[in-house]
């Protein structure tokens, strides 16, 4: 398993490191952007550790072990190798072939009015004026958060993903650009983090192996829909009442930080023996975390959800994971192909999560998986018949994945505005159709009571 994961995620980078990435433009009207650093390493296994920490000291390899740690090549120094040479380079490392692929995430810390407040995401910020690019936005952004150097020798900066669209009141309105923008530690160890308190609340390196499946461990995130509504007190009471919430599909991992915040350590660790010394970065303090550590926190905290605009960002990864080979694999029978595409449209399969036809399903759950749900049957069923729109374009999506069609359209942004315009005019079209069954009720309330009230006085 983890020599096949390996070889997906080489073809994953190398394919972002050779593509051109579709970068959206920002309207004169809302030029705010932001970057982010999806962040990937191999781990070393429990054998080799010990042997490459000897080898490692602190940075410092002799000329003849300098090929086991990529980013010592005076060759890659000088720059004269490509990303993709760099990147064969480092997979057929012994050490690499061995090891377990992961992948950075953040807890955001708690902060009051702040709609990203502790949620599970990739270190990242807006971009300032003063920043001369996006990768230099989210170098920047990263090494403010959690201190790791991006721009160290031990990172490669492998390509970018598709931009992504931040939107609010239910797609009708840009906020940003986001640019996510991935990188390959090349070295064993990771470098100690540095986590500002008042952005990252821990640090978690999660096993890809969790995420690359088509079956990872699916929770269920209930948000309140009022928040896409005015400040109206009554016109939020209002909406919730007559449409309910919004359910997202997430992802659960299990809460096993590699790093805490000092400050927050002695609160969530309070029965561990023998803590791990604190590291001493500048003025600021961060707890490294042992497995024991962090073994006691994931046994006493509730699990990480992965959703939303992060799980988004996670899956365009994967999908490039998933087109590894996709060219040998057997095509289906016609029959087959149809009866899956025949279920993927009924309203229970997309409730419930329909069979993709496209090779994503193979190794790396669907893409849809970011749209919400209602708690309402009824809103699910309207938005199933207003959608046929966002059905087929999300059916190209995925068709076009690994073709040279992959990139003639922004399809991400199509699938979502055309999802959030079947959203409104399903809500719009509840909501008149239970104002006007309440004023049914009423009417048939009145005149019920009406009758009696005369036949009493007859």
């Amino acid at each position: 398993m983890s020599h096949t994961l390996l070889a997906h995620l080489q073809h994953g980078l190398i394919r972002l490191a050779t593509i051109s990435p579709r970068v959206l433009a920002s309207p004169p009207t809302q030029p705010r952007r932001a970057s982010v650093a999806l962040i990937l390493r191999i781990r070393p296994a429990a054998e080799d550790e010990a042997w490459l920490r000897a080898k490692w000291r602190q940075g410092e390899a002799s000329e003849e072990d300098a090929h086991l740690f990529p980013s010592m090549s005076q060759q890659d120094a000088n720059g004269t190798m490509t990303t993709e040479a760099r990147l064969r380079q480092f997979f057929a490392l012994p050490w690499v072939q061995r090891g377990t692929p992961e992948v950075l995430f953040i807890k955001r810390a708690v902060r009051e009015g702040d709609n990203w407040s502790s949620h599970v995401a990739f270190p990242g910020g807006r971009r300032d004026p003063e920043d001369e690019s996006g990768v230099y936005t989210a170098m920047r952004e990263t090494w403010e958060e959690v201190g790791i150097d991006l721009a160290d020798k031990e990172f490669l900066h492998v390509g970018h993903l598709e931009d992504r669209e931040i939107t609010s009141s239910l797609g009708k309105r840009l906020l940003m650009i986001l640019s996510p923008y991935v990188f390959m530690q090349l070295s064993p160890f990771s470098p100690l983090p540095n986590l500002q308190p008042t952005e990252v609340s821990s640090l978690h390196w999660v096993p890809l192996s969790l995420l690359f499946t088509p079956t990872p461990k699916w929770g269920t995130l209930h948000i309140d829909i009022a928040r896409h509504a005015p400040r109206s007190t009554f016109v939020r009471l209002l909406l919730q009442m007559l449409v309910g919430k919004m359910s997202f599909r997430c992802i659960e991992l299990a809460n096993a930080p590699s790093a805490l915040p000092l400050q927050d350590a002695a609160q969530i660790l309070p029965d561990v023996k023998g803590p791990v010394p604190p590291v001493r970065v500048e003025d600021d303090d961060t707890l490294q975390l042992s497995p024991s550590q962090q073994e006691y926190v994931a046994s006493h905290t509730p699990p990480l959800q992965l959703w939303g605009l992060t799980l988004g960002m996670t899956l365009d990864f994967l999908s490039h994971m998933a087109t590894y080979n996709m060219h040998v694999l057997p095509k289906e029978p016609p029959a087959m192909s149809s009866l899956k595409r025949f279920l993927s449209h009924t309203p229970s399969a997309w409730l419930l999560g329909s069979p993709q036809t496209s090779v994503l399903a193979q190794k790396a759950p669907s893409t849809s998986e970011v749209f919400p749900r209602f708690t309402y049957p009824d809103v699910n069923f309207w938005i199933w018949m207003f959608g046929w729109r966002y059905r087929a374009i999300h059916r190209r999506w995925q068709e076009s994945i690994g073709t040279e069609l992959e990139h003639h359209a922004h399809w991400s942004g199509l699938a979502m505005a055309a999802f959030y315009s079947c959203v409104r005019r399903a809500l719009v079209l509840t909501m008149v159709l239970r104002a006007m069954g309440l004023v049914t009720l009423a009417s048939l309330g009145t005149w019920f009571t009406l009758r009696r009230f005369r036949r009493a006085h007859l």
